[in-house]
């Protein structure tokens, strides 16, 4: 969800003339404008950006092709290295010839991801100033505290203590994602135990996991007890469990799940699963729900009446595509993924699959048997599902879906599918299993802030002894101390708590490449090269993807190598004062359709007695 920069109110309208920026209304772009204005219109390297209409841009910004001409002028006698980027605007014209917009945006997509290689200059030269779109880009803000902190003598693995800390919930429960945006932990359920979820978004963290029996298990079914800030999560996270425990196709739960556009054959079970949710009973308003009954929020209630209510008069598949379109902030990142994989086959479908965000393909289908996406396209309260680039790809594991596949047989999207289908089949026997077993597994998912100001909450969820807590990337959005507090407020007495960050590398100074003098970046870059084109032969085997010089921004390969050389000063800050036992912090594998190549994945608990990491991880 874009969010304004001033009152972090969801937000559509950018700054018009940096187009970096956003802002909720004219008010409070002005009461910025006195920082903004420093960095306003002073792009890095501009990137074609989707405009406000339905279509595709139909011409390609000259600067693009400026800088692509460029590449091959900087120094004659030390050219850029060819990168070798696949042509697959032409590939894709194999399959949709008559898609002349849709071929030319490809082709810019292209244009940009040659122009980046520009970018890889910077490694050998040293600037005079530092763009302060940059360190937008960079540090997530532009403040005094952060021109204060880079002013001062510092070292590598300081930490700006001053950073800005928005709210992980600041719009009232209108943002909303389609699904999650990065891939979880595989974690082990023991048997009887309970897990809560904090900022679940979608069910993704049960794809992986397993339930498992050892000395602490108990003879009854694992309780799954998710809160969430956002209003559009709990209504359609409650619908996939129902479509699952209804044993609904495992297509139509897939289409539900991920898919811009849905077969008729979805809306049918979509609206069987609706109507059951409304069913449930009514949560209080303004206290926490029964953690273990199945209960609406009144805003949650009023979201998925509106669904019902929808479903006699959704949208075309057409009316899909388009506005799907209009999402798109930018089309330089996503595209890598195309440009990576090493199937002419798979950089079509994938390019088809991003243009369009259906999953799976559907081209196999009769034109009146495909409807736009009642969830994503039909909200009401000012609720926007996919208001940003986000794709399916971006939560999928790909250390669990490639090294089970052979890319020569089994296509990129085909191999997600399967992970999917498995995953959710597991699921659906967990929630409704044969007759002579017992129930696996109980859901219940609530829409409720989790906080250190929500004390009420706080202690509904410690009583319920939790065996282990995922918490997303939430860990973010809290200055350390006041996290630790948060966890311990609802901790059980064998509590572990699992998350991820994004945005670690964002609060330690020597984490970007670009911090280091020019001499020592070079080895840097090449070092963390080596790492990934070594990491990607294990988890990708089959070679769906090429790890030798990886098309994408140098800066994202130069960072895997520089925020490895910082992250224990990180984790100590931290951690730093907290008697606790620290499971693991560590790294995930460099991977092409990751958003952030920088996650850390992170376990601890309060109790002292644990071995943390083989309680939890499969």
């Amino acid at each position: 969800m874009n969010i304004c920069n001033v009152c972090q109110n969801p937000s559509t309208t950018r700054c018009s003339k940096c187009r970096q920026i956003y802002y909720c209304s004219r008010e409070c772009q002005k009461k910025d404008w006195k920082v903004h204005k420093k960095l306003c219109g002073k792009n890095e390297v501009p990137m074609p950006s989707f405009p406000s209409g339905s279509s595709l841009p139909s011409s390609l910004p000259q600067m693009t092709e400026f800088l692509t001409d460029m590449m091959f002028k900087i120094d004659k006698n030390n050219p850029l290295e060819n990168w070798n980027v696949p042509d697959f605007g032409k590939e894709y014209a194999t399959k949709y010839p008559h898609e002349n917009v849709q071929i030319e945006f490809l082709n810019s997509a292209k244009s940009s991801l040659k122009s980046l290689q520009i970018v890889e200059r910077f490694l050998d030269s040293d600037l005079d100033e530092p763009d302060p779109n940059h360190l937008m880009k960079r540090w997530n803000e532009f403040s005094k505290e952060l021109i204060n902190f880079l002013s001062a003598p510092r070292k590598f693995g300081d930490i700006f203590t001053g950073k800005t800390k928005n709210p992980y919930v600041g719009d009232k429960g209108r943002g909303a994602l389609s699904f999650s945006n990065t891939p979880k932990q595989s974690l082990l359920l023991d048997q009887g135990k309970t897990h809560v979820a904090i900022g679940f978004v979608d069910l993704d963290l049960l794809l992986r996991a397993r339930i498992v029996q050892n000395k602490n298990s108990v003879e009854q079914p694992n309780k799954f007890i998710g809160y969430e800030g956002s209003v559009y999560a709990v209504a359609k996270s409650n619908v996939i469990k129902e479509m699952m425990t209804k044993k609904a196709p495992i297509q139509s739960i897939i289409e539900f799940w991920t898919s811009s556009v849905w077969t008729r054959e979805t809306l049918k079970h979509f609206e069987n699963a609706v109507k059951i949710v409304l069913q449930y009973g009514n949560a209080p308003n303004n206290k926490p729900p029964n953690p273990t009954k199945k209960e609406l929020h009144p805003k949650v209630r009023s979201l998925i009446s509106h669904w019902n209510e929808s479903v006699r008069n959704p949208k075309s598949r057409q009316e899909a595509h388009e506005l799907w379109v209009k999402t798109f902030n930018s089309e330089s990142g996503i595209f890598s993924v195309v440009a990576n994989l090493i199937e002419s086959r798979d950089r079509v479908q994938v390019a088809r699959h991003i243009l369009t965000g259906e999953f799976p393909l559907m081209d196999d289908q009769q034109k009146n048997n495909l409807i736009a996406s009642i969830t994503m396209f039909n909200c009401n309260d000012g609720i926007s599902p996919h208001s940003t680039s986000e794709f399916m790809s971006q939560m999928m594991p790909m250390d669990a879906i490639l090294l089970k596949n052979k890319r020569k047989e089994t296509s990129f999207l085909n191999a997600i599918y399967d992970f999917f289908e498995n995953s959710i089949t597991k699921i659906c026997t967990w929630l409704s299993p044969p007759a002579e077993n017992s129930v696996s597994i109980e859901i219940y998912l609530h829409y409720q802030t989790v906080t250190n100001d929500n004390a009420e909450l706080l202690a509904s969820i410690r009583q319920l002894d939790p065996w282990t807590m995922s918490w997303s990337n939430i860990c973010d959005y809290f200055y350390a101390h006041d996290f630790h507090k948060l966890l311990r407020a609802c901790s059980g007495n064998d509590t572990v708590h699992v998350m991820t960050s994004m945005n670690w590398i964002t609060e330690v100074f020597g984490a970007h490449i670009m911090e280091y003098e020019s001499k020592y970046r070079r080895e840097i870059y090449e070092s963390a090269q080596k790492t990934i084109s070594m990491t990607g032969k294990f988890i990708d085997p089959s070679g769906y993807f090429r790890y030798d010089k990886v098309i994408t921004n140098p800066y994202n390969i130069g960072d895997v190598g520089a925020a490895s050389m910082v992250k224990e000063s990180w984790k100590n800050y931290f951690f730093e004062g907290q008697d606790l036992n620290v499971g693991e912090v560590s790294s995930l594998a460099y991977t092409q359709t990751h958003k952030t190549h920088t996650l850390l994945n992170i376990c601890y608990t309060f109790n002292k007695d644990i071995n943390v990491y083989t309680e939890i991880t499969c």
